[in-house]
């Protein structure tokens, strides 16, 4: 006979998660509040600053800002996802390519 091998599930086991639903949706941005977040992925700064040229360029009756998320990509930002639901009509999280 062989030896004998111990053999382990790849597949692993998940966390449990609660699941969100999504934000109700805005009808029209003019006058409101858009956040371009870099979540500090590849490159995310670049593709947040051309995302806010294209705001100034095609719809300056939107306003932008411009945040980057504290800590690594993968880490929530409380105090960031708590002023752009308190300030913001919308946020688009930017991880770069």
């Amino acid at each position: 006979m062989g030896t004998k091998l111990k053999v382990h599930n790849p597949m692993g086991y998940p966390p449990q998660i609660d699941q969100k639903h999504l934000a109700p949706r805005v009808n029209d941005l003019a006058g409101k509040t858009v956040y371009l977040v870099d979540c500090r992925f590849d490159d995310g700064d670049i593709l947040v600053e051309q995302m806010a040229n294209w705001f100034s360029d095609n719809r300056p009756d939107i306003k932008v800002e411009v945040r980057r998320k504290s800590g690594v990509y993968t880490e929530r930002d409380e105090t960031l996802y708590n002023e752009i639901q308190q300030k913001g009509a919308g946020a688009v999280m930017a991880v770069g390519h």
